[in-house]
């Protein structure tokens, strides 16, 4: 039994703040630092998995103040990976993915979700050619990785992608993933 304090790393939150991009207004920085995150400052080198909740929900609210949080974080998360797309390193990031396509990019993609925590666990299931199923403990938020997965996807050059939470069962969420 792992007894780590699950803990997300400042990459993530630097991903969350471009993702809110011209949205990170004073009220959103006040809001931010309510949840623990003070965005004025150096960020931290590690957040409490409730720190992010409270970010993840604060820039659904921002960007989707309309949807429910969970379509609200799909916003986010999509968004998150067109502002990492951004940065020097991330759009060297993308760049390697268009090349892999998506295959291969789902197929790395357990290590990458592991690059901005110490706790997100992935498994992936080949299901046919364009399909497959993601499997991910624990998620606290499913919508934030089906537009993550989305726009990685599309970044990859997959067609016509979708993403489903098929089943959610206590932090456990599994993703059907296509594309033509």
């Amino acid at each position: 039994m792992d007894i780590r304090e699950p803990l997300v790393f400042p990459q993530s939150f630097e991903g969350l703040l471009r993702a809110l991009g011209d949205q990170l207004d004073e009220r959103c920085v006040g809001r931010l630092k309510q949840v623990g995150v003070d965005v004025k400052g150096k960020l931290a080198p590690a957040y409490p998995l409730e720190v992010w909740l409270g970010a993840l929900k604060v820039a659904a609210d921002t960007l989707a103040p309309q949807l429910p949080l969970e379509e609200g974080a799909a916003v986010v998360g999509r968004r998150f990976v067109e502002g990492f797309g951004s940065t020097l390193i991330g759009g060297a990031l993308l760049t390697s993915v268009r090349l892999l396509g998506p295959e291969r990019m789902l197929a790395r993609m357990t290590r990458n979700l592991r690059t901005g925590t110490n706790y997100l666990e992935a498994t992936l299931e080949a299901q046919g050619p364009g399909r497959y199923v993601l499997t991910c403990r624990p998620v606290v938020v499913a919508g934030f990785y089906v537009g993550l997965f989305l726009a990685g996807l599309e970044a990859s050059g997959a067609r016509h992608p979708s993403v489903q939470v098929v089943r959610r069962a206590g932090e456990e969420a599994v993703y059907d993933i296509s594309w033509t």
